[in-house]
């Protein structure tokens, strides 16, 4: 009787442990999307090559990551060569969509490239293709600059070389524009 009371368990168990694991993964994508939003903010304003990429974009155009059946997303919006940040969840113009919380953490972490991710059919894309694609490279772009090299080229297909003072003064730039971002939240 009592093996039969412990087999019982197990299953409850099981279930308690993958609801933490989805709660700490919804926590990080969510943490993440945050933090991706804030850099593809400052980079817009702080990057040449990202803003030629986005000035192919219709002003008002906006873009988004989201994960379904899960209140995780970011929006943004392209408005006077520039990007920011939306407040809400409207249905953005392009969206970025993985098809589980667990397939966003297994990108966000760089534990899964998104081209692998692709590949695997573990997120889709809602919107114009050839805006996805000069997206894709501002997000390419932003990883390269922002994050360590042996982290970037774990997340990427290819990592863009930078002599050491371009990459410093990038990162810079790009750091700064998120602390602005922040400095000025606070004051709102």
């Amino acid at each position: 009787m009592a093996r039969g009371k412990q087999a019982g368990r197990a299953p409850q168990r099981r279930l308690a442990e993958s609801s933490l694991l989805y709660a700490a993964e919804h926590a990080y994508v969510a943490l993440m999307f945050d933090v991706l939003g804030r850099l593809l903010v400052a980079a817009s304003a702080t990057d040449r090559e990202v803003e030629r990429e986005l000035a192919g974009f219709p002003d008002g155009f906006t873009l988004g990551f989201s994960v379904l059946g899960a209140a995780a997303n970011l929006r943004l919006r392209y408005r006077a060569g520039r990007l920011e940040r939306l407040a809400g969840t409207p249905s953005p113009d392009l969206d970025i969509i993985f098809k589980h919380i667990s397939h966003a953490f297994l990108v966000l972490s760089f534990q899964e490239s998104t081209p692998r991710a692709f590949a695997n059919q573990r997120m889709l894309t809602q919107g114009d293709v050839a805006l996805a694609v000069r997206f894709t490279r501002c997000l390419n772009r932003v990883q390269s600059v922002a994050l360590p090299r042996f982290v970037a080229a774990r997340a990427l297909k290819a990592v863009p070389s930078f002599s050491i003072a371009e990459k410093l003064s990038l990162s810079a730039r790009l750091y700064a524009g998120v602390a602005r971002g922040l400095a000025s939240r606070s004051r709102a």
